[in-house]
């Protein structure tokens, strides 16, 4: 608040294990979306395998405490490196301790409904598909595993521009940089959990399937210069 970043804190949004999401307003009445991280019962093996191998949180003290503000500051590094290639996410806006305000997703008192949440059309299964391919492959090339991609973690936003609705994905703080050694086995898992998805909504697609595409998009990316 004293940074500008918001004034007043509203309502709550969202629930988890690790944090809470709540719904803020600028000065200027604009909406933001404010995520706390708990600090006390936050899943700390969780965290710890995710944290350790980062060459970016390197003789990071293990107590609890430091754990959070650590897994905190992931998140909105992971963010910043997603926002700068340009990917559908919300825009990292400031962080302090255990507290990251972000753009807010959607209209509406809570915002965006979750994909798991809502019954997509084969024709809209087939565009989230192609825009999920799009987020994997430019994730990856900017950098970054999210380790963690599923319907639980993308929103629908209606609001795509006249294109039909858009994904965002959101949750970011097991990012994985790709150097990371654990980094393959995650990102197999995310097109395993993308794929998997699509197979019970009503789109077939195998894990190959979607593998394979995901491949070709990454290459046409670095083909085409755009990178």
């Amino acid at each position: 608040a004293q940074k500008g970043l918001f004034d007043v804190l509203e309502h709550i949004i969202s629930t988890g294990k690790e944090a809470h999401v709540f719904v803020a307003r600028d000065t200027n009445g604009n909406k933001r979306a404010v995520k706390i991280f708990k600090k006390d019962t936050s899943d700390f093996k969780r965290m710890n395998e995710y944290i350790a191998g980062d060459v970016r949180f390197r003789n990071l003290p293990r107590d609890r405490r430091s754990l959070v503000l650590a897994w905190t500051r992931k998140e909105y590094k992971n963010l910043l490196i997603a926002s700068k290639a340009r990917l559908a996410v919300p825009l990292p806006l400031g962080f302090k301790e255990n507290v990251i305000v972000m753009e807010f997703i959607g209209a509406g008192q809570d915002g965006c409904q979750r994909l798991k949440d809502t019954k997509p059309s084969v024709k809209e299964l087939k565009s989230y598909r192609e825009q999920l391919i799009d987020f994997i492959a430019g994730l990856y090339l900017a950098g970054l595993v999210h380790a963690d991609l599923s319907e639980y973690n993308t929103l629908v936003d209606d609001d795509g521009k006249g294109g039909g609705p858009r994904l965002v994905v959101i949750d970011f703080a097991q990012g994985l940089l790709v150097r990371h050694p654990n980094a393959r086995d995650f990102f197999e898992r995310d097109v395993r959990n993308c794929a998997n998805y699509f197979t019970k909504a009503g789109l077939e697609t195998s894990y190959d399937e979607l593998y394979a595409m995901v491949k070709k998009r990454k290459d046409g990316i670095v083909k085409n210069g755009k990178t």
